[in-house]
């Protein structure tokens, strides 16, 4: 199975402090790049703790399982089993 590793809320710190000693401005705006052309503002509020559960999807033309995770309103859509899980969501609404 293909599997991303989540980054944890420790190694986000230390990209954080990592950041700072390299002084980076406090009015540094943060962006997501998704794949597309241009980045994507992270709005100060998107950033929420959620809970979530994992899920195993398989490609129908390799057969291979791919894993992911589903917030918990979204789970049983997904046929997420893993267990319940406090995460750190950035929302990306629009």
């Amino acid at each position: 199975m293909s599997e991303v590793q989540a980054m944890t809320f420790k190694e986000l710190k230390e990209i954080v402090q990592q950041l700072e000693n390299a002084n980076v401005s406090d009015e540094t705006k943060v962006m997501l790049d998704t794949g597309w052309d241009s980045l994507q503002e992270i709005l100060p509020q998107s950033i929420q703790m959620k809970e979530a559960r994992s899920f195993k999807v398989q490609d129908v033309l390799t057969e291979e399982f791919f894993g992911g995770y589903a917030l918990i309103e979204k789970a049983e859509k997904m046929n997420a089993d893993g267990p319940i899980e406090q995460v750190i969501v950035i929302e990306n609404l629009y």
